[in-house]
């Protein structure tokens, strides 16, 4: 018979998994606590939460397309964030100095090998994007407006301001 903490511990994690759209499976047993503390922070920063369990536990919380990078005999833990490239380049960060394993992520259904979410923290963050779509939109018109203006001082020389002297 399974323990009552183990219970509320199932039914925490399944409910952050069930929320998610997307998430990380990785090994922490690595971790110191400031390194532990540290990590917690910089995902909070992004919006993702970490949450670390019995490998039994989180088995049976993950779906079974994320069930299968679930192996070991201490604890892992979950990853869950609504920007998963933020989460990613954090936890890649940390998988350089080897304090962290990636074990592999699901995102929208589709299952991730942990090549798969190092080429996700590659990927500029969702600012960025959203930066460079603004610049790709506004490049025509900005060179629109220049032909305008162009156009606009050879037909009016006059216009121009003087050259002070």
């Amino acid at each position: 018979m399974p323990s009552f903490i183990n219970e509320l511990m199932l039914t925490e994690v399944s409910g952050l998994v069930s929320s998610a759209t997307s998430l990380i499976v990785v090994d922490s047993s690595k971790l110191n606590s400031s390194d532990s503390l540290k990590l917690r922070k910089e995902l909070r920063g992004v919006g993702a939460k970490l949450k670390v369990a019995k490998v039994a536990i989180i088995k049976r919380a993950v779906p079974a397309a994320a069930a299968k990078f679930c192996d070991g005999k201490c604890s892992i833990g979950v990853i869950t964030a609504p920007d998963m490239v933020a989460a990613a380049k954090v936890l890649a960060d940390l998988s350089k100095e080897e304090k962290i394993s990636v074990k592999g992520g699901l995102m929208d259904g589709l299952s991730l090998d942990p090549a798969g979410v190092t080429r996700l923290a590659s990927l500029p963050g969702k600012d960025t994007l959203r930066g460079m779509l603004v610049n790709l939109l506004a490049a025509p018109l900005v060179g629109f407006v220049r032909v305008i203006a162009e156009i606009e001082k050879k037909k009016n020389p006059a216009s121009e301001p003087a050259a002070a002297p």
